[in-house]
């Protein structure tokens, strides 16, 4: 049994809902054209990263393990690039990559689950791994150390959201870039997550099928040898061999059986572990680097409206104490950012050195002319 605790390692991830972030924003005394600045930004944010999803859908679809569509040759395809742009897609989601050594580390460990996995990675071309959110977890897990008798508490970090980008060297086998969504994936346990991965039985389980298959099997040779040097009557040379082929397909089976029980643990696992693949994986981060986006922008926004900041030390400071105060728990806050955001947005002031807002109606008719520019035909 898995149980989470504190988070280890805080990130950029803002974990509320935008419409629920905008309503407390409400309550903490913005007034109603500072709102409407929010409304706006909201629109416009999402209007943008629509296009940002129809675009990457476009450059993926060449690339589509899933895909029942005819290509459009037409379309120029570039795996390297479609790459990049699902890697800047994930960068804006606040997902973070790890690193050889962080994948090496976790590769070194055995799963809790009692699975040990070797990963064939010369497969591959291109293989990256993404996260965001890591907290502390205790698993209970029995032992030899206790005789298998009573539970003992491991600490492991448990990674919150994972994604996978994978791409194998031979495309005719097996074609396309493979994007996969993990949830809850304890450290020891990343190995499960790539393809191309074969399950070892344990040294444990490798010792006690020797013991009682190789004890077994044993005696059962010898009787045999017993009963065929004694043995006048071929029929029961004939009887003899033929138990102990079964004896000896017995012992066999149980190393089949041993080796299904782990894969039936790795594929239970992954069940209910995996969100989302592919086109989905996509659509799934397009929408959650949207919100990220919005979440920054407003919150930036209306700190700088609720409080008296000239500066982004300030600026991020009371932003993550706000965001505690009103929701009990912390975040990193990506100030540098958000004030980037606040600049593309045309929200700041011109020419200034300290961070004040424009008049909300200037605001207001310039995101308003940035909406009517995407409804304008483009030629």
């Amino acid at each position: 049994m898995i149980s989470p605790s504190n988070i280890s390692q805080f990130d950029h991830f803002i974990p509320v809902s935008t419409p629920h972030l905008i309503k407390t924003l409400k309550l903490s005394g913005l007034e109603p054209q500072q709102m409407e600045v929010i409304e706006k930004l909201n629109k416009v944010i999402s209007f943008q990263f629509y296009e940002k999803l129809t675009n990457l859908k476009k450059q993926y679809q060449p690339f589509n393990p899933d895909s029942d569509l005819t290509i459009d040759k037409s379309i120029s395809a570039n795996a390297e690039s479609c790459i990049n742009e699902i890697t800047e897609l994930l960068s804006a989601a606040n997902y973070s990559e790890l690193n050889q050594q962080q994948i090496e580390y976790a590769l070194q460990k055995i799963s809790p689950y009692g699975l040990d996995i070797h990963i064939d990675f010369s497969a591959f071309s291109n293989v990256s791994l993404f996260y965001r959110g890591k907290s502390n977890c205790t698993i209970s897990h029995r032992d030899w150390t206790t005789l298998y008798i009573k539970k003992k508490n491991i600490n492991l970090i448990s990674y919150q959201r994972l994604f996978l980008i994978v791409r194998y060297k031979d495309q005719h086998l097996k074609p396309g870039i493979h994007l996969k969504l993990f949830k809850d994936i304890l450290r020891p346990d990343l190995e499960m997550l790539f393809p191309e991965c074969k399950v070892r039985m344990k040294l444990f389980d490798k010792i006690k099928l020797a013991v009682t298959g190789g004890g077994g099997t044993a005696g059962g040779l010898f009787v045999t040898i017993g009963k065929v040097t004694a043995a006048v009557n071929p029929w029961t040379i004939i009887l003899a061999i033929g138990g102990f082929a079964m004896l000896l397909w017995r012992q066999l089976s149980k190393i089949f059986i041993q080796k299904t029980r782990y894969l039936a643990t790795l594929a239970q696992n992954l069940y209910f572990h995996n969100l989302d693949n592919n086109t989905g994986a996509i659509t799934y981060m397009v929408d959650l680097a949207r919100q990220e986006e919005i979440k920054e922008v407003i919150l930036a926004y209306a700190l700088l409206n609720l409080t008296s900041i000239n500066n982004q030390h300030d600026l991020d400071t009371a932003c993550e104490h706000w965001f505690e105060k009103n929701f009990n728990q912390q975040i990193d806050f990506d100030v540098s950012d958000a004030v980037d955001k606040l600049k593309r947005f045309k929200i700041l002031k011109d020419n200034s050195s300290s961070l004040e807002c424009r008049e909300s109606e200037q605001i207001i008719s310039s995101l308003e002319n940035q909406w009517l520019s995407f409804m304008t035909p483009r030629q």
